[in-house]
């Protein structure tokens, strides 16, 4: 149980940072926003994206931090979540749908098309669409895997 304990401390840690990145976005953002050239609605959709997102992603990391000192906190939960960890029936759907990358280059698209808002809404736009759709694909298989298994 200790190497779960030290396990979710190192999640503990990547939230953290998740949320000073974030942070600094933000801060970024509000410092060193460009003023729209021809005020389109994609550039105001870009700016609104990358504020929310951020913001977004922040309250996501606040509340799964909370989340995780709790369980932390609770040996209780702490097994439980192990439990639900190490279920092999759900292993074996979020392997077959390819969930751990899936959320992962999806999160990496969504943060890069954030970061090249700042540059380039074409660019922002396309990352965005192509995360949401391959999100979108992911839980359609994984839908269809909880079905089967």
């Amino acid at each position: 149980m200790e190497k779960f304990r030290r396990k979710l401390q190192i999640r503990r840690l990547l939230l953290i940072l998740l949320a000073l990145f974030v942070v600094a976005v933000c801060v970024f953002d509000v410092f060193f926003k460009r003023e729209p050239v021809d005020g389109s609605f994609y550039e105001g959709f870009v700016q609104g994206f990358t504020i929310g997102g951020s913001v977004g992603t922040g309250l996501i990391a606040v509340f799964s931090l909370v989340r995780l000192s709790l369980i932390l906190k609770d040996e209780t939960k702490l097994r439980q979540q192990f439990n639900l960890e190490n279920d092999e029936r759900l292993k074996a759907i979020r392997a077959k749908s390819g969930m751990p990358m899936l959320i992962f280059t999806s999160l990496a698209m969504v943060i890069a098309g954030m970061i090249a808002g700042f540059f380039n809404e074409t660019v922002c736009l396309t990352l965005i669409i192509a995360a949401a759709c391959q999100l979108l694909a992911g839980v359609a298989v994984k839908a269809v895997h909880m079905k089967i298994m």
